[in-house]
Parts: C-alpha cells; structure tokens; sequence
C-alpha cells in the first residue's frame, strides 16, 4: 500500500512540475471586421515586440456578424489602457500570424472589465491592408490618368499637334542662324 501511494505522489509531483508554471493572466477581446487571414488558436500575443500571452478563441460574434471576435489570454500586469489597439502582424518569411498590441497613448486610464465581460480592444489594419488599400486607390487614379490622357489625344487634337509643328518647322526654317 505503501509503495502505491508513493507512486501516486510521484506521479502528481511529476505532472506538476512538468506541467509548467501558470501566471496569473487576464483575458481581453479583441474585435475587428478585417480578414483573420492565418490567425489560429495558441497564436502568440505581443506587447511592443515581447510575448505576453496567446489566442485562445477565434469566432463571430453572435450579436453582430461582421465582427470577429478574437479572445486573448494574457500576463495580468500588462499595463493595457484604453488607448491600446491590436494589430494582425505576421513573423518573419514564414507569415505566422500573431496578435500585436500597440500603445497609442491617446487614453492612459486602464482597461477594466465590464459588467464581468472581458474589455475589448479595437484592431487597427495591418500594413498589408493599407499596402492594398493604398495600392488600389492608386491604380484608380492611374488609370483615371489614362483615361483623360486619352480623352486629350483624340483625332482632332493630334491633327492640330501635327500642324502646329510642321508650322514651327517651316517658321524655324526660315530664320538666319544667330552669329
């Protein structure tokens, strides 16, 4: 009997000393209406760079459907304000995905529960969104360009071009080389 209860401490000793340390941590949601693309659960959390926790649900919300709400569990002193906003960025060449939490500084009151609901904080467009944004935006105005551009060359204006410099020939032509 001895040796099983021995056994049984070891094991439960064991599994404890195995199993990790848990910090004590706080969970906040994170909303957005962007694409998640390569996001998934146990993605990494980060404050300014450092680890400080990780994903632990990824779903809609249920009272409005163009939201996605990303739930994230993370050290409970970091220092989270009201001025904090995520971001989705990828590391390195291999794109993984993970959560970026950002300072702004624009509201330094902390961020507290409420109502027992975990706080929220909004997500801002990651820098490939703005590349395409911006990317699209300019290929309208390129090809609005264009399209003027076009509308300025039609056939008769061409013809007027052709003239005014078959003209400005012949008058140079005419002129005495300047000594």
């Amino acid at each position: 009997g001895l040796f099983t209860l021995l056994l049984g401490l070891s094991a439960v000793a064991a599994l404890w000393w195995f199993g990790g340390k848990q910090e004590p941590t706080d969970e906040y949601v994170v909303v957005t209406t962007s694409n998640v693309t390569g996001l998934n659960q146990q993605a990494q959390v980060r404050y300014r760079g450092i680890r400080v926790g990780k994903v632990t649900d990824i779903r809609l919300d249920p009272e409005d459907t163009s939201n996605i709400l990303i739930t994230i569990s993370v050290t409970d002193d970091l220092p989270l304000t009201r001025g904090t906003v995520a971001k989705l960025a990828y590391q390195g060449v291999t794109g993984i995905a993970h959560v970026l939490l950002i300072d702004t500084g624009k509201n330094p009151e902390p961020l507290v529960a409420d109502h027992g609901k975990p706080p929220r904080i909004a997500m801002i467009p990651s820098l490939l969104e703005e590349i395409g944004d911006s990317g699209s935006a300019t290929l309208r105005q390129v090809q609005e360009v264009m399209a003027s551009a076009n509308a300025l060359l039609n056939e008769e204006n061409r013809r007027r071009f052709s003239a005014t410099l078959a003209n400005l020939e012949s008058a140079s032509g005419s002129m005495k080389p300047a000594v």
